[in-house]
């Protein structure tokens, strides 16, 4: 009897067995453990991506437009509807019930610092000139747990919920290092509340001509421009840059840094190139430095010695020609009556719809008859009765209406760009890239600039600009005279796109 108790006692058969058996609950709660975490893990990084995705659409509209909110609500609801998993049959990860969104002008500068409902409260607007972020919450979503719940715990479901924080953002490149004053800024109470793209979208700048002055070193107004900071220092980089289609800088929306300082010399012998102008240390036979195709500038009748352009100031200098029986640049004068008056700004003038091209016409193309309808490709309301200047010299250009006797004014005057002999270069002078259509960004300089200039978090848009005529420096009086032609975001004409990358950015 002893020795069977002893065996009894030691016999170790089915051991494992019963070891399975007291293990079997815990590597089973282990095991749906596991599964929950990945399932939690699943549906956080569903959300999540769904909250990234729909800030990033939202935000990719935030562009300072006054219906920029509703652009974007717009956008949210398309991506809401299309995102369904298995096409329109299946089950959305997120809808418009699952989520909460806030327009922000601010969010706190430390990650740290969380966006909580007090901030919201204080930061959120529905001002679209005013909305810079959006924020984006999903509702808590609920997983009920396969592992069994432990003493205590009332509930067997585990809430998930994800945000993110996006920031609309734009950065042009080969822009020319020059900034302009947004002509529309309300100052002491004048302006307008619409931003400078909807006035563009209305036709505001169309065929209106701006004449603005520098203003370098104290406080620019409207009507001013001024010089975007380049990578080297001093006068000849400005230089340098500005007399180039291809200067290669690139300007963010929220890193634009204006430069301070007179180096309007160095400035004009750069702007100048473009129209076959070299003066200082610019050389005439650098293909960066090719003239446009068509140069007719109305200027005094400077001819060329003995075809040496030493011997003549047509190829260093600008004297308009005031008479304008002689010969007429694309004139900065409205028509004597006109019912569109000039808007006379802090810094300068921004002329009047009506400019004489009637006359302009009849002085350069002697022996052409103009089209019965001219074509008013830019007009952005296509409502427009007078072209614009910029549409007059692409109708020249694409209609052969550059060179030959029947397209010289009566002093000689015409708009080849090779005819004046100061180009020496190498290069062929082309009709695109054209030198005279520039690029600019357009600040609130009373309200964001400042004196001695600052940076700059966001211009509130680029522009290219049509080069009207040569840069001009008298006396203390420095003048840039162009044409607004396109605008860049939503209510542009679309022809920036080659040189502006407009995206929206996760920041939190």
């Amino acid at each position: 009897m002893k020795r069977k108790i002893f065996d009894v006692l030691f016999d170790d058969r089915g051991y494992v067995t019963a070891l399975t058996l007291i293990a079997m609950p815990m590597l089973l709660g282990f095991s749906l453990l596991v599964i929950d975490v990945a399932r939690g893990n699943n549906l956080h990084t569903d959300l999540q991506n769904a909250a990234d995705s729909l800030a990033l659409a939202g935000a990719r509209e935030l562009d300072g437009g006054t219906d920029s909110i509703t652009r974007a609500n717009a956008a949210l609801a398309a991506l809401v509807k299309n995102q369904a998993r298995g096409g329109n049959s299946g089950t959305a990860i997120i809808d418009n019930t699952q989520v909460s969104k806030a327009y922000l002008d601010a969010i706190p500068p430390s990650d740290d610092t969380k966006i909580d409902s007090a901030w919201v409260t204080a930061h959120q607007t529905t001002d679209g000139t005013k909305a810079v972020y959006l924020l984006v919450r999903s509702t808590p979503r609920a997983m009920t747990s396969l592992f069994p719940l432990p003493v205590g715990l009332t509930r067997s479901t585990v809430n998930f919920q994800a945000e993110a924080v996006a920031v609309y953002d734009a950065s042009a490149c080969d822009v020319t290092p020059l900034f302009i004053c947004n002509p529309f800024e309300p100052v002491g109470g004048s302006g307008n509340n619409l931003t400078f793209q909807e006035n563009f979208a209305q036709g505001a700048t169309y065929s209106r001509q701006l004449i603005l002055s520098f203003n370098g070193s104290s406080s620019p107004v409207p009507g001013n421009f001024g010089w975007l900071e380049v990578a080297a220092s001093g006068g000849n980089a400005l230089r340098d840059a500005l007399a180039t289609s291809k200067p290669g800088l690139c300007y963010g929306m929220r890193g634009l840094q204006t430069k301070t300082g007179a180096t309007i010399g160095p400035a004009e012998q750069g702007v100048n190139t473009r129209f076959g102008i070299y003066a200082g240390g610019m050389s005439n036979s650098d293909p960066d430095t090719r003239p446009a195709y068509n140069v007719r500038r109305g200027e005094k009748d400077q001819s060329i010695k003995s075809g040496n352009p030493a011997n003549s100031s047509k190829c260093t200098g600008y004297a308009e020609e005031l008479d304008t029986t002689k010969a007429m640049a694309l004139l900065d004068k409205s028509l004597p009556g006109g019912t569109y008056s000039d808007q006379t700004l802090g810094g300068g003038i921004m002329r009047g719809e009506k400019w004489d091209y009637t006359t302009y016409w009849a002085r350069n193309h002697p022996g052409v008859v103009p089209p019965s309808t001219f074509p008013k490709p830019t007009d952005p309301t296509g409502s427009k009765t007078v072209p614009s200047r910029y549409d007059v010299y692409t109708y020249e250009n694409n209609n052969d209406l550059v060179t030959g006797a029947a397209n010289k004014a009566p002093n000689g005057d015409n708009g080849e760009g090779s005819s004046n002999v100061c180009y020496k270069g190498t290069g062929s002078i082309t009709k695109q890239p054209d030198p005279r259509v520039i690029f600019a960004a357009v600040i609130n300089c009373s309200t964001d600039l400042g004196s001695g200039h600052s940076a700059i978090t966001k211009p509130k848009a680029f522009v290219s600009l049509f080069l009207t005529k040569p840069m001009i420096t008298s006396g203390s009086t420095n003048t840039v005279s162009a044409e607004i032609v396109d605008v860049s975001g939503f209510h542009g004409n679309g022809t920036l796109e080659t040189f502006l990358r407009e995206e929206s950015q996760l920041v939190r």
